[in-house]
């Protein structure tokens, strides 16, 4: 039995009113014309004053975007694209660079990245440490790379560079040793090293294998199409923010032949982007009040949306407030039976719980055996539904939730009730050494009859319906939490940072308490190796992460943002 005292709270008093002023009426009398002129005067005044303040606050949030005219350099079939603003008399740019100089180890990161981008004009034997300095003096507003879709085993690669000073840029060239080498459709060319050309087109620098060289002067010429000009480029870029300082556009090719096989984050947003009607796909990131925002919008060729399955069905997120407060983790969607296939995908491309998905399709097959209607039991999570790490006791870390709404208690209890004795066979005692039968018993929470299923030593599956719930967990005390908290998760801090703002109908909506799940991620060995290591001094200042996605008839759009306080 457990019993716990519910909480309460005590009514706040309402602040009696002041006594109303009696009017002078002889006073407005006196006044007469002339006071009401002044009304009329100051109230037109204040109208003027409004619209001024509301001018001049809609100038400085409507930030311009960047300059983009270096896609009309890519051709239209590149495998990823690659964009970075470097105007420096942005806003968006300036806050980027700030929140960088807070995060030393992606700085690093980032400074190593471009350095291997602009690698071909450095000199020979010379070190990238020093490029933004080199290219400083005669760089535009923007800069751009490419992967292209060249025939091979290994795609050619793109680099365009803006140029605001072209003598600083070719005294920059002839010193690290570039030498004319003919011209192409009337555009000199430059030979920086074997392997890699140059050539100045309009107001940009491109350079790279000298087929990507050949075919971006194509783009800019008209003789091919260019990416500027790529109806799934222009579908995907439609509604990016106007002040982000970074994006990438992913084709469905790029998705399919560039990401997923490389695996990891690469892998996993490769998955989580590929369908069979997806046309292409930008990825933008904006400085943001208190962290990073950023933006994926997808465009789906509305011929093909139905072959990917049923759109998914936009809801009002409301099980937040049904977690206990110190939740880690936190997945909301509606249809959790669709959804779950394509979200394990996309965490096994990431190289996170790779084995979950095969255990549940075994353990799937293991009740059908047994004539279990596997679709009946599915179809109760059918309705929004939400997976959570809550806390499962002092010293205990977390455990797995899962929450959905019912209207048949009764009905969901008999479902439930069923699954006992087939799952118990499903775990039978160990032939020799340790194990136990499974054990079930039925406890009180607060008043609600829990059913706790001991499958083996250290497994437990534990369940409850009660006032319109059912919760689903591996221990009885995160499953207390849930029915008897008296401080949900939507009241933290952390949680209405990382979704303040967001929509009120989504798709899918995901929290993250990014610095619980780092520690919990170290203490079971799933966050480990130099890598992690190297940037841990910078992951630690991430307090929490929130999404939340919307769909349409032919687009999807997902917001991440990533709060650094």
């Amino acid at each position: 039995m457990a019993t716990l005292a519910d909480e309460t709270t005590q009514p706040s008093k309402e602040q009696p009113r002041a006594p109303k002023r009696p009017r002078d009426r002889r006073r407005s009398t006196l006044l007469g014309f002339d006071a009401r002129v002044a009304v009329v005067v100051g109230l037109c005044l204040a109208v003027v004053a409004a619209l001024v303040l509301a001018l001049a606050l809609a100038s400085v949030q409507a930030e311009a975007p960047p300059a983009t005219g270096a896609a009309s350099l890519v051709p239209s079939d590149a495998l990823l694209y690659l964009h970075i603003s470097t105007d420096r008399r942005r806003p968006a740019v300036r806050r980027a660079q700030a929140l960088l100089r807070r995060l030393p180890a992606f700085s690093a990161f980032a400074a190593s990245l471009g350095a291997r981008f602009v690698a071909p004009l450095q000199q020979r034997g010379a070190t990238g440490a020093s490029w933004p300095s080199q290219i400083k003096p005669w760089l535009g507003t923007e800069a751009a790379f490419a992967v292209l879709n060249t025939p091979g085993s290994s795609a050619g690669t793109l680099v365009v560079i803006g140029v605001r000073n072209r003598a600083r840029a070719q005294e920059f060239l002839r010193a690290r040793g570039a030498k004319p080498d003919g011209s192409y459709d009337g555009i000199g060319l430059l030979r920086q090293a074997p392997g890699t050309d140059l050539a100045f087109v309009r107001h940009y620098l491109a350079f790279g294998q000298p087929a990507s060289v050949r075919a971006s002067i194509d783009a800019a010429t008209g003789r091919t199409l260019s990416l500027k000009q790529s109806p799934a480029f222009q579908e995907a870029a439609a509604g990016e923010p106007p002040d982000r300082f970074l994006d990438a556009y992913v084709p469905a090719t790029g998705a399919s032949r560039l990401l997923i096989p490389r695996g990891g984050i690469l892998g996993a947003l490769g998955t989580m982007l590929d369908r069979p009607a997806l046309m292409g796909a930008t990825v933008s990131w904006s400085p943001a009040r208190g962290g990073l925002r950023v933006h994926v919008h997808s465009a789906l060729d509305p011929s093909l949306a139905g072959r990917s399955g049923p759109r998914p069905t936009s809801f009002g997120p409301t099980l937040a407030d049904t977690m206990p407060s110190g939740s880690t983790m936190l997945l909301d969607v509606k249809g959790l039976e669709r959804a779950a296939p394509r979200i394990l995908d996309v965490a096994a491309a990431a190289g996170v719980a790779g084995q979950i998905g095969p255990i549940l399709r075994g353990l799937g097959a293991g009740l059908a055996s047994q004539g279990v209607n596997v679709s009946q039991v599915a179809s109760i999570f059918s309705g929004e539904t939400a997976v959570a790490l809550a806390p499962a006791g002092p010293g205990r870390g977390a455990a797995l939730v899962i929450v959905t709404r019912t209207n048949h208690e009764a009905a969901t209890r008999t479902l439930l009730a069923q699954l006992e004795l087939p799952l118990g066979q499903l775990f039978p005692p160990p032939s020799s050494g340790p194990g136990a039968v499974p054990e079930f018993a039925d406890i009180s929470v607060a008043g609600v009859t829990a059913h706790k299923l001991a499958l083996a030593p250290g497994l437990e599956l534990d369940y409850a319906v009660s006032h319109g719930l059912v919760v689903v967990s591996t221990s009885l005390r995160a499953l207390a939490g849930v029915i008897m908290h008296a401080r949900s998760l939507a009241d933290e801090s952390a949680y209405r940072a990382a979704l303040a703002n967001g929509p009120s109908q989504v798709t899918s909506l995901l929290f993250l308490d990014f610095s619980q799940l780092l520690s919990l991620g170290e203490q079971t060995g799933l966050m480990h190796g130099p890598q992690i290591a190297a940037l841990r001094p910078d992951l630690e200042k991430i307090r929490a992460i929130g999404l939340d996605s919307t769909s349409g008839e032919s687009d999807t759009t997902s917001e991440l943002f990533i709060d650094i306080p």
